[in-house]
């Protein structure tokens, strides 16, 4: 089924000057200068955060530790709990997904008693889709007031979580002022719009706007 959103119309100004800033990702911290046991989760995948529209996923990975690995464990925050096949390798069964988020910790437990954990976050999507119209005003003037004369184009940036865009879709056709965004999947999706010129020069952002789709 199709779902159609109007953003909210606002007049977007280019700002003068393209300013960039970074992220600096905080390292991963070793609480203990002499870890003997290691645990990672290598598939499907070894991202933290995965999207499926699967109702089961199987996780497999290595694990480690001087005194040897005694068991891989798993549990799931929307239900389930269970041991994994292997040790140094090892593989769990089919785990069942509930819709939504699901939080599934898993932990490696050597001979001496010591345990390591890891958390991979699975979203699991329902498989239906939609759409979102998006609408907008073309803006005019720059910010300190003087006639915007080379508008070369729009931005669309859109993702999952608020703030973080990571898909985007740019229109280089001032005249082009609506865009439907297609093969959505269900949940909430956010969505943002900047202007540029011919330049190359972008604006500011716009205000969010969110939708859910499903």
């Amino acid at each position: 089924m199709m779902i159609y959103r109007s953003v909210a119309q606002h007049a977007l100004t280019l700002v003068l000057a393209l300013s960039i800033s970074a992220c600096l990702m905080d390292p991963a911290v070793n609480h203990s200068e002499n870890v003997a046991i290691s645990l990672t989760i290598s598939s499907p995948s070894s991202a933290s955060v995965l999207d499926t529209t699967d109702t089961t996923i199987s996780l497999a990975g290595t694990a480690g530790s001087d005194m040897g690995i005694s068991q891989i464990s798993w549990i799931n925050d929307r239900g389930g709990a269970g041991l994994a096949n292997g040790s140094d390798s090892w593989h769990t069964a089919n785990i069942i997904l509930e819709l939504g988020e699901n939080r599934i910790t898993v932990t490696a437990e050597d001979t001496a008693g010591a345990t390591i954990s890891r958390t991979i976050v699975v979203n699991r999507e329902s498989g239906q889709t939609g759409s979102v119209a998006l609408t907008w005003t073309a803006p005019t003037t720059r910010t300190d007031g003087s006639p915007l004369t080379d508008l070369a184009g729009f931005k669309i940036y859109y993702g999952r979580m608020s703030g973080t865009y990571d898909y985007q879709i740019e229109i280089n056709n001032p005249g082009i002022l609506t865009y439907v965004v297609e093969n959505l999947m269900s949940g909430d999706w956010y969505f943002a719009l900047a202007a540029y010129d011919s330049q190359g020069i972008v604006s500011d952002r716009s205000s969010e706007l969110v939708w859910e789709i499903g």
